[in-house]
Formats: structure tokens, sequence, C-alpha cells
């Protein structure tokens, strides 16, 4: 019979790969968070600041209309956290029980919600890459998610729009197997194709 120390020591490896896994609520799966990079990737440089506020209003209503349309095609995972209706289920409680975005959803001004959910959909990709990947590529993409982030912030600041901010916990520190998923330009290429055992 194995001694309890010998029980105990041989448990650690199988904790610490549990602990190392993608689960972070409301993230979506490793495969998931690569479509996510894939998806978003799409809207770096979208939103930029000096501008009137009816075109950055209408600016972002089609890239949030263009977001949901992607995030309900995007494929299932195992992981309950994951999927794209999982994602847009967890934004839109999050936009929808702040005080202040219920008097502006009353009054049929949707500019808010959707900066809020592009702002959110730009974190929960810049939160994906740096997850993902390692080198120079993927640095330049997080800061670029970053960039965009930055934008609405100011945009919101120099419109007076009110834009409240979706919090999502990070995923937990990438282990040395995520440091191997590709470039970004392989992700944007083929989606979900590399999984952490790659």
């Amino acid at each position: 019979m194995p001694s309890p120390s010998s029980l105990l020591f041989s448990t650690i490896p199988i904790v610490c790969l549990l602990f190392n896994s993608c689960f972070a609520a409301p993230h979506p799966c490793c495969p998931g968070s690569q479509h996510l990079v894939a998806l978003m990737t799409k809207y770096i440089g979208t939103f930029s600041t000096g501008r009137d506020e009816s075109t950055v209003c209408a600016n972002a209503e089609s890239v949030v209309n263009a977001i949901k349309s992607e995030l309900n095609s995007m494929p299932e995972c195992q992981s309950p956290n994951g999927g794209g209706s999982g994602i847009m289920g967890e934004i839109d409680a999050q936009l929808t029980t702040s005080e202040h975005m219920k008097m502006v959803i009353t009054n049929d001004d949707g500019c808010a919600y959707n900066l809020g959910f592009a702002r959110a959909m730009f974190d929960m990709a810049k939160s994906a890459a740096g997850h993902a990947g390692n080198g120079t590529e993927w640095d330049k993409l997080t800061k670029d998610f970053g960039k965009q982030i930055d934008a609405i912030d100011t945009l919101s600041t120099e419109l007076t729009i009110f834009v409240p901010k979706v919090l999502f916990k990070n995923p937990r520190s990438a282990n040395f197997a995520h440091k191997k998923v590709p470039s970004p330009s392989d992700v944007r290429t083929n989606p979900g194709e590399y999984s952490a055992a790659n």
C-alpha cells in the first residue's frame, strides 16, 4: 500500500495541470480564445479619437452587430464558460445591471451600451492574446487591443458618454504548453486549431 506522502506527491502534478488549464469565467476555452483573438483582430483601428458623437455611435453599433453575429456562429467548446452565446450573455448581464445603463437603455440610446460591449470584447481579446502566445508578435497584438480600449475610454471622456467597464477574471497564467501556440497570423488563419497540447 502506498504511503500517504507518496500519494500526496502523485496528486500534485494533477492539481497543477487543473490549475494551469484555461478555466476563468467568463473566458472562452483555449480554442475559443483563439477564435476570439482572430475575430477582434479585424476591428483593430476601428476606434480613434477626435470623431463626432454621431460617427462614433454609428460605428460602435455597426461593429457590435458584426461582432455579435460572429459570436453567434462561434463553435461551442467543452468548457461551461465558453462559446459565443456565453460571452454575450455575460457582457449583456454586466452592462444592463449598471443603474446608468438601465437609464440609457430606457431612453433608447444604445451608444453607451455598444461602446461598452466593444470595449469588453477588446479587453477579453487582449487577455486572450496575452494568455495564448509568447513573443514580439503576440506582445504587439496585446498592445494593439489595449490601444483600442484606450481609444474608447478617451472617446467616452471627450463625448461625455458614460461607458461602464465589464469585469473579467484573467485566464490563469499560461503554462509552457500554452506558450507553444504559433504566431497570431497562424491563429487568424486557423483559429481553434492549436490546443495547449500542440
